[in-house]
């Protein structure tokens, strides 16, 4: 933990071996693995995805390199005891690859890919055609893949959705390592780590447990202090007039010298000076209609690639809503529909009266000009304010004397996000629209922003991974998932909660009407009997399918036995003694790997088929359900 510019970053490079002390050492014990995420996206090198997250495992590729050499080797070889000592080292090669996970690699890569929000379809993509925010992601599959002793993990949230968000946090509660994680999601600190260090005054200041615990520990280490600097104040200021009182009179010299010697060597107390951070608020806009925006049966395609078909949805001037929903499922195309900044393809956007936007967007960090100061990026935009103003306002987002002469070029993450809200306030707008606002921005800081949105008198609409601003600021949630909108009222614990009740058929909570609770509370005869139809149905029309799939698992099922006999006998010494033929079995044994991959693969086509085919029907039970 630690404000912007505290170090911890210069922490991370230290400890990762890019960076050297000045002063002091740094010990890492023999043999450990270091694995560091830093902010700055990795190279593309044209590798496909899944080529690229499994190059980090570079003992296992070794392991493979060898085997395959040997292999030739054991090909060529006619002389009966070269022959023994090959195939030997051969079978110990490969109970280390297998022991090491050798065999389940690719299917490991693929989970932890599609955990971070990949598609099935991408693994196979250039990495020359992914953005930052996805080389970033790649970047971490990376290092979780190759499960390095120590995870150095800087900012790894930024560049995520909310479920690839969800995912992490589990993968990293059962992570069988250390972890030392830079964030500023206090959700995310609650669920995974269980110390926090903090950068106090350029010292670590250890505190056991989560982000609340460390909270609660530094305000009573916070009050403490306060007591004893009060405590030292009244002490000096009774020795001091002690001093005062006594200092002429001979009689008391000698104490009066004490006093003054033990009020030269005092340990004074000292409070830390607190960290500066943004103060604002968003300008109170002008008043609006009731109807902020209406779309009514809107089309939006890139290309083949359907997002909406026929949605439609209002806004009021009272909303304040959060977007979730799976990564790609066009929270972000929905949040530029609002904007303006993309035409719906068919359909109406109709505005209310009065209605003026503001967009905010991580990429809009990049359409800073880096060969411009800060104080040129804000000095432009300005048409009558007074230069005091323009001060002001970069004061406000902690630019002030000499920074406001920096280089858009050297700001950092959080510098350029509070410099593009800065923008924002020059102009004000009674409807938001803010993908990612809390981005790059401390704690303090969001705190800050927070604060002004739920102040805000206006409309608001966006969209983040931090749940802790979610709950705090919006009233409403909209799930954006396959092309569909549904409407939650409540913030984001709201959601969840029925969400839950959703999944679990429970009975709707009081607040819901009537009708609702009639129709959840007990199934009638005809729900009933449409149900059965449609299982029968689906029995019906999956039979097949679930056959194939059924001997395709029983055919890798004796796949995978064969191999793994061919790969016991390969270790065992006594059948190169009795010359049996060993290019054979090692051609037994990559021909019986081989099937293992391809009926693998043939599972997954059919089990995705099945998954397809009951998708429909999962939608009409729930129909009916409702």
């Amino acid at each position: 933990m630690g404000p912007n510019g505290s170090g911890k970053t210069t922490l991370f490079r230290l400890i990762a071996g890019e960076e050297r002390p000045d002063r002091g050492e740094i010990l890492i014990r023999r043999g450990v693995q270091i694995g560091y995420l830093s902010q700055e996206p990795m190279p593309a090198r044209g590798e496909s995805l899944l080529a690229e997250v499994q190059s980090g495992m570079k003992g296992l590729l070794i392991l493979e390199d060898k085997m395959r050499l040997l292999a030739e080797e054991i090909s060529e070889e006619k002389e009966q005891q070269a022959l023994e000592a090959l195939a030997k080292a051969y079978g110990q090669l490969e109970e280390r690859y297998a022991r090491q996970g050798g065999y389940a690699l690719e299917a490991q890569a693929k989970a932890i890919l599609l955990g971070l929000g990949f598609r099935e379809a991408d693994v196979n993509r250039s990495t020359e055609e992914l953005s930052g925010g996805w080389l970033m992601r790649l970047a971490l599959a990376k290092i979780l893949l190759a499960t390095p002793d120590l995870l150095l993990l800087d900012e790894p949230t930024n560049h995520l959705d909310l479920e690839s968000l969800i995912w992490l946090e589990n993968f990293l509660s059962e992570y069988m390592g250390a972890i030392v994680v830079v964030s500023h999601d206090r959700d995310f600190l609650n669920r995974v780590v269980t110390k926090i260090l903090a950068i106090e005054e350029k010292k670590i200041n250890s505190y056991p447990g989560n982000y609340d615990f460390y909270m609660q520990a530094r305000e009573k280490k916070k009050a403490l202090l306060i007591a004893a600097l009060d405590n030292q104040r009244k002490k000096i200021k009774q020795t001091e007039k002690f001093i005062e009182r006594f200092r002429y009179k001979a009689t008391k010299a000698r104490q009066v010298q004490s006093r003054m010697k033990m009020m030269e060597k005092l340990d004074r107390v000292q409070m830390a000076d607190s960290p500066k951070t943004i103060r604002f608020n968003f300008p109170q806009p002008a008043r609006s209609g009731k109807v902020i925006v209406e779309l009514r049966s809107v089309h939006k395609a890139y290309g083949p690639v359907q997002v909406y078909s026929g949605v439609d949805l209002t806004l009021l001037r009272e909303d304040k809503v959060a977007l979730v929903g799976p990564n790609g499922a066009g929270k972000s195309t929905l949040l530029k529909l609002l904007a303006g900044i993309l035409k719906p393809d068919g359909g109406r956007i109709g505005w209310g009266h009065k209605v003026t936007s503001a967009y905010f967007a991580q990429h809009q960090l990049e359409l800073l000009d880096p060969a411009k100061t800060v104080w040129e990026e804000i000095f432009f935009l300005a048409r009558d304010e007074s230069l005091s103003f323009l001060r002001g306002l970069l004061g406000a987002f902690l630019f002030s004397g000499d920074e406001v002469e920096k280089k858009v070029s050297v700001l950092s993450g959080g510098e350029k996000s509070r410099l593009v809200l800065a923008k924002m306030l020059m102009r004000p707008a009674n409807f938001l629209l803010l993908d990612e606002p809390s981005n790059h921005l401390d704690i303090a800081a969001r705190d800050v922003l927070e604060r002004a949105l739920r102040n805000f008198q206006g409309a608001l609409c966006f969209i983040t991974h931090d749940r802790h601003l979610i709950n705090a600021v919006a009233n409403k949630v909209i799930e954006v998932k396959a092309g569909c909108l549904s409407v939650y009222p409540g913030n984001y614990d709201d959601y969840l909660y029925k969400k839950k009740m959703e999944t679990e058929n429970a009975k709707p909570s009081a607040d819901d009407n009537s009708e609702f609770k009639e129709h959840s509370s007990r199934r009638t005869r005809e729900h009933k009997r449409l149900e059965a139809e449609a299982r029968n149905l689906f029995y019906r029309e999956t039979l097949e399918l679930r056959q194939k799939i059924q001997g395709v698992e029983q055919n890798l099922d004796q796949a995978t036995e064969e191999m793994e006999k061919v790969a016991i006998r390969l270790s065992d010494l006594e059948i190169y003694r009795q010359g049996e033929n060993i290019p054979g079995l090692l051609k037994a044994h990559a021909e019986a790997k081989k099937r293992v991959d391809t009926l693998t693969t043939e599972w997954e086509t059919l089990a995705q088929q099945l998954e397809k085919l009951e998708q429909p029907r999962l939608s009409f039970l729930d129909a009916v359900e409702r």
